[in-house]
């Protein structure tokens, strides 16, 4: 036995660097890379090793290794489901009839609008054939109610009822498919009948064209005589309002024209007239007046010369000339003041001749003087009649004027209102003329270019297709279910992923086996079958942790768990019995005092009756009365076997024994001056906090999971708590035969090939036997 050992909390300062020094060499040589000299392995689960955190294909393939059964039950039944409903669905013919649309193939106009307007009546096409209307139609026409080809079961229900559910049974059979840049129409019907799906196929034409224009042409020829009759009505308005302004006209005698411009024109020239008149008046008036002088001059010139009769009648002769101008220029104008001297001239020759010949003439002259006298009075008579009746027309017109300008306005109401009757007349007419001239045309038609045949080949059901599509996505379900799966299990089932995720060594993955077998009153299942997997397990531990420690040094480790139940107990005990088996003086100190169900049981014997670790810690028991009395060995053989030392309670532990960690730290520094390994059996992390107390008395911490139960998240719940104080981890209960199943590549897979070589067949247990199997089955694959 080893005596005298340094403390580790008594190590000088340079000791401790250099330790630092290699616990930083080890975090880079990885995992399994052991440390200088022996020195102690990292302590950090914050800086974990990131080899590659996207999967590889090798990782993808052990994850489909894992979950095959789950995929074949998934490509099983999505697969068999698939090909069952096929085998059983009944076969369908499908019908196609190819129609044309009657495109827009103006000249002229722009040519983008015309491939607009083209594609758009394709897709009304397109859609009229889509629509319920026309599957009803249909369903009239072929008369598909009473067609039991066509319903499968008779519906002796309502008939409108049963044209319904027809239209909609129809719809689904029926596909149309068209495309943008074409003017073809596909018309796909699918049947149990290859017969009916032809006939249905190419009846959709002839249907469309019946629905489409024989209600366009009942709707179209409402509106006809609904314009008709609006038209006559219009015309009987018109009529009216004609009628009613001859009345008017002819109420008030107003000619047509009355009150415009023709009134004033008409005013304008009798006024002239009249005017005219009255000058003639007047003329004729002074015509006679001078009549008795010219009478005396004619008298005295006319019996003595013929000079007298020229004189005479250039004097007659001057003065009509005198009138007439007297009549258009007046008195004081030149020529007129010419004229009356020329008169004055020749009237003083007559007046001279007069004289000489008033005798003689005397009777003469009497007589053609009466005569003058009576035609300028009677053309003065004459003139002043014309005159007066002139004035009085004048009146009247003027009158009547004035009554057509009053008139007028309700006139011009009359006139507008039967304008505008006249115009609506004539629009209405005109829309009713167009009406009638679109029944006659037919619009946008299509035609049936490619009839449908009777189909001699169903297109489903498929079998051999569908299970081929159903197995391909089966698959790909099946795939993104496990990797859904493996993504979201967060629980820890290897060592990859404790190095990955925490950068923790794995020391030790122990089998799963009976809780009954692993201690008894023969001692632990390391020393009754050291030829076992559970006792090379623990020998592969014990060869860990002694790397853990500097050469030379006793080595204290504490044990714990995130939560209780991980078998960390079992673990302590197993560790302590390797390292007795392997020539080492080791000692279990259980201070796991709240879990005393499943803690470790104190020793039996003599030590039965005496003090137990409570005691130690809470009366102040000497270490001496705790430990056994040193066995000697009966062998040379045996020289290097020590019996293992187990320190615990007997009785409920009281929690503040922890609190004294004066005492616990004086008995682990009795025990490191009696045994090369002193393993302390903390409680659980996330349940108390003790092992965050007592942490920092051990030399190297290992945290034991529980292999498929322990999750990520309590790992690293634990690893805050204890602040990167842990330098490996120790997964217990593993199914052995189940982790080789899962594939994940590490030692473990491929440790059960060389098991043959251990001799105690009969006392492994059958889990063993079960992963010989599965090692065996996975190298021959």
């Amino acid at each position: 036995m080893r005596r005298g050992a340094r403390r580790r909390g008594a190590e000088p300062a340079g000791a401790r660097l250099r330790r630092r020094e290699m616990n930083v060499q080890a975090r880079l040589l990885g995992p399994t890379a052991p440390s200088d000299g022996g020195g102690a392995a990292p302590r950090s689960m914050t800086s974990p090793v990131h080899a590659n955190q996207l999967l590889s294909i090798r990782q993808m393939w052990s994850i489909i290794r894992r979950r095959k059964i789950l995929l074949f039950l998934v490509v099983a039944l999505v697969t068999g489901a698939v090909t069952i409903s096929q085998l059983l669905t009944p076969r369908l013919y499908e019908a196609v009839a190819t129609t044309q649309v009657e495109l827009n193939d103006a000249t002229g106009a722009n040519q983008a609008d015309v491939a607009a307007r083209n594609q758009q009546r394709v897709a009304n096409e397109a859609r009229l054939y889509r629509s319920r209307a026309l599957a009803e139609k249909v369903v009239r026409d072929l008369d598909l109610i009473h067609d039991p080809r066509f319903m499968l079961q008779a519906d002796n229900g309502d008939p409108d009822r049963a044209i319904l559910r027809a239209s909609a049974r129809l719809e689904n059979m029926t596909k149309i498919n068209s495309t943008g840049d074409s003017d073809l129409i596909d018309i796909v019907v699918q049947s149990r009948s290859p017969e009916l799906a032809a006939r249905i196929a190419n009846q959709f034409v002839d249907s469309l064209q019946e629905l489409k224009f024989g209600r366009r042409n009942i709707r179209k020829e409402r509106t006809a005589i609904a314009l008709a009759g609006e038209r006559d009505r219009l015309a009987a308005e018109t009529q009216a309002a004609e009628q009613a302004i001859a009345d008017f006209r002819r109420q008030h005698g107003m000619l047509a024209g009355a009150g415009g411009p023709e009134d004033y024109q008409q005013l304008n020239r009798i006024a002239v007239e009249a005017a005219s008149a009255s000058a003639a008046r007047a003329a004729m008036a002074a015509r006679t007046a001078g009549m008795p002088g010219a009478d005396t001059l004619y008298r005295a010139n006319a019996g003595k010369s013929a000079l007298l009769e020229q004189q005479q009648r250039q004097y007659e002769d001057l003065m009509r000339q005198r009138s007439d101008l007297k009549v258009t220029y007046g008195a004081r104008h030149p020529e007129m003041q010419r004229i009356d001297a020329q008169l004055a001239e020749i009237r003083g020759g007559i007046e001279r001749e007069q004289l000489a010949s008033a005798r003689a003439e005397r009777d003469r002259a009497n007589a053609a003087a009466a005569r003058e006298r009576q035609l300028a009075a009677s053309e003065a008579a004459a003139a002043a009649a014309r005159a007066s009746t002139l004035e009085s027309r004048v009146g009247v017109i003027r009158s009547k004027a004035f009554s057509n300008s009053e008139n007028l306005v309700q006139l011009a109401a009359l006139e507008r209102r039967a304008e505008v009757l006249k115009q609506s007349y004539i629009v209405t007419a005109q829309r009713a003329q167009d009406v009638r001239a679109e029944l006659k045309t037919t619009g946008v038609n299509s035609s049936l270019i490619s009839q449908a045949t009777v189909p001699d080949q169903p297109v489903a059901p498929a079998p051999k297709k569908a299970a081929l599509a159903a197995f391909s996505g089966s698959m790909i379900l099946g795939l993104l279910l496990i990797f859904a799966l493996e993504m979201f299990d967060n629980r820890i089932w290897s060592s990859e992923q404790i190095a990955q995720l925490f950068g923790l060594r794995t020391f030790a993955m122990f089998p799963k086996v009976n809780a009954a077998t692993l201690t008894d009153a023969d001692g632990s299942l390391v020393t009754r079958q050291p030829h076992s997997v559970y006792a090379e397990v623990a020998r592969n531990l014990f060869a860990e942790v002694e790397h853990l420690a500097p050469e030379n040094t006793h080595n204290s480790v504490l044990v714990t768990s995130p939560l209780p139940g991980a078998g960390k107990s079992m673990v302590a005990v197993a560790l302590v019995a390797a390292a007795a088996a392997a020539g080492r003086r080791a000692v279990v100190v259980d201070l796991d005092f709240r879990n005393r169900n499943k803690g470790i049981s104190p020793l039996e014997g003599d030590l039965s009756q005496g003090p137990d670790l409570m005691d130690y810690l809470v009366g102040g028991a000497q270490t001496t009365r705790l430990l056994p009395p040193p066995e000697p060995a009966e062998s040379a053989r045996d020289a290097p076997t020590y019996t293992p030392v187990v320190l615990a309670s007997r009785s409920s532990a009281d929690p503040a024994a922890f609190i004294r960690l004066t005492q616990i730290r004086r008995l682990l520094g009795d025990l490191r001056n009696d045994f090369d390994l002193v393993v302390i059996n903390a409680p659980s992390v996330l349940s108390v906090r003790d092992a965050r107390t007592i942490v920092g008395l051990a030399d190297s911490t290992i945290m034991v999971v529980q292999w498929g139960k322990t999750t990520i998240e309590q790992m690293r719940a634990a690893s805050q708590i204890l602040q990167e104080q842990v330098d490996g981890a120790v997964i217990n209960r593993v199914d052995y035969a189940e982790h080789a199943k899962r594939g994940h590549g590490d030692p473990l897979q491929f440790y059960a090939a060389s098991v043959a070589t251990y001799d105690e067949e009969k006392e492994r247990p059958a889990w063993f036997a079960r992963l010989r199997r599965g090692a065996r089955r996975h190298e021959a694959a």
